[in-house]
C-alpha cells in the first residue's frame, strides 16, 4: 500500500523535479568472493575442474564501505565508511558531504534528499540533521531499495 501512495504521489512529478533530487546510499564492496552461497553446476567427474571450483580465503578477504550521491546533473561525494555505520556516523556523513555535493551540483533550491527507511536514516541524531538544515526529504516507501537509482549506479561500480 505505501508503494502505491509513493507512485501516486511522485510517479508524475515532471523530470524537472527529478532533475533536483539527490540520491545518495550506502555500499559495500567485498574485496574477494561474495557474502552468499555460491552454487556451481557441473557433470559427474567434474568436482576438481578448474571451472567448477571456486577459490574461497579464510575470514571473509575484507570490504569496502561507501557512502555516495549523485543527481541527474552528475555525481557528487564519495565517503569512505570505517566499521558498521550508526546514526551518529551518517550524521556525520551527511554533514560533510550532503550539502556540498548539492551545491556542486548546481541543484535548484527546493531540491529533495531521499534516503531509504534504514535505522540510521531514521534515527534522532540524523533526523535532527534533516531538521537543522531544513532539507526537503522525499518520503520513501519501506523496503523499496529497487526504487532508488543508485543501486543501478553501486552496479556498475561493482563491475
Amino acid at each position: 500500500m505505501k508503494r502505491l501512495k509513493f507512485v501516486m504521489r511522485y510517479g508524475k512529478k515532471p523530470q524537472t523535479f527529478w532533475d533536483n533530487v539527490l540520491w545518495s546510499d550506502e555500499t559495500k564492496i567485498n574485496l574477494f568472493g561474495s557474502d552468499g552461497m555460491v552454487r556451481v553446476w557441473r557433470k559427474p567427474g567434474e568436482e576438481c575442474a578448474p571451472s567448477c571450483t571456486v577459490p574461497t580465503v579464510k575470514h571473509g578477504g575484507g570490504r569496502l564501505m561507501f557512502w555516495g550521491c549523485f543527481s541527474a546533473k552528475g555525481v557528487g561525494n564519495l565517503a569512505v565508511i570505517n566499521g558498521n555505520m550508526n546514526g551518529p556516523m551518517y550524521r556525520d556523513i551527511m554533514d560533510k558531504n550532503v550539502l556540498q555535493s548539492a551545491k556542486k551540483l548546481n541543484l535548484k533550491k527546493g531540491w529533495h534528499y531521499p534516503h531509504d527507511n534504514d535505522p540510521k536514516h531514521t534515527s534522532f541524531v540524523a533526523r535532527a540533521w534533516i531538521v537543522e538544515t531544513k532539507l526537503k526529504v522525499l518520503e520513501w516507501a519501506p523496503y523499496s531499495p529497487d526504487l532508488n537509482p543508485i543501486e543501478h549506479l553501486w552496479s556498475e561500480v561493482k563491475e
